[in-house]
């Protein structure tokens, strides 16, 4: 190449060369220092096989075909390979420290590294859970608790279900809640069954039909209050009327400080 170029270079000094033949000549030098390190055993670099990559760090020919069959079977998906050399296979879910798993047991619940025991919790599925106070899973993994009824509430304790009535509710023994002013089966006290002829509860007694008190007013107990302005008996309801204090007047059914 060296020689092509000094000859070149004398041609174009004492310009003895015609044009079109300096011209060749230049063409065919570059053209030699381009292709001259392929001529030479240097070849072009083609995509390298992940799969053959991967498995190439295994010592001996019966390790590699082997990582070479689990890396063909993952598609040549070598972040799916759990094992090692000699035993990898293709995990069908998540590799986690280089073994398969499905994320649904220690040390991996949920995700890898997520270890429930660290959090004194249960592997339940793919999430940790506090056996002893997680309401779908009290006790054990899988175990709900039933909802809770109309007028009581439920919670998971020590790993036992709880359910206890909401205030004012009374549980009369079936371990159903409910509230004595309006249950017809329970009418002012459990176990008091409204008659035929006075079917309906209205604050704990059984009436033929719940009387219409005048101008907007409620029935509480026998008697008709303004709940909404009546300081003696201010409330949304007759379950939650009450008193107000000396320095309060019944607005809206709220007490509030007078002004």
């Amino acid at each position: 190449m060296t020689y092509q170029w000094d000859e070149l270079s004398k041609a174009l000094a004492d310009d003895s060369l015609p044009r079109r033949q300096s011209l060749r000549w230049l063409g065919a030098a570059l053209a030699g220092s381009v292709l001259g390190p392929f001529g030479a055993g240097t070849a072009w670099a083609g995509k390298q096989d992940p799969c053959q990559t991967f498995c190439n760090r295994c010592s001996n020919k019966t390790q590699r075909n082997q990582c070479l069959a689990a890396c063909q079977a993952c598609n040549g998906n070598t972040s799916r390979l759990g094992g090692s050399c000699g035993s990898y296979t293709c995990c069908p879910g998540a590799v986690c420290n280089g073994a398969c798993s499905d994320l649904r047991s220690n040390p991996n619940c949920g995700a890898c590294g997520n270890d429930c025991r660290v959090y004194g919790e249960t592997c339940c599925g793919n999430y940790c859970a506090d056996l002893a106070n997680d309401f779908d899973n009290c006790g054990r993994c899988g175990a709900p608790c039933d909802d809770p009824g109309p007028f009581e509430y439920g919670a998971c304790v020590a790993g036992a279900c709880v359910y206890e009535c909401v205030e004012g509710a009374i549980d009369c023994g079936d371990g159903t809640c409910t509230y004595l002013g309006n249950d017809p089966h329970n009418c002012g006290a459990c176990g008091n069954v409204c008659p035929a002829t006075t079917p309906i509860c209205y604050e704990g007694t059984c009436m033929e039909k719940a009387p219409v008190c005048p101008g907007g007013q409620t029935w509480c107990s026998g008697a008709c209050y303004d709940l909404y302005n009546d300081s003696g008996n201010c409330g949304t309801s007759c379950a939650d009327r009450k008193v107000c204090g000396q320095y309060e007047n019944c607005t809206g059914g709220a007490c509030v400080p007078n002004d």
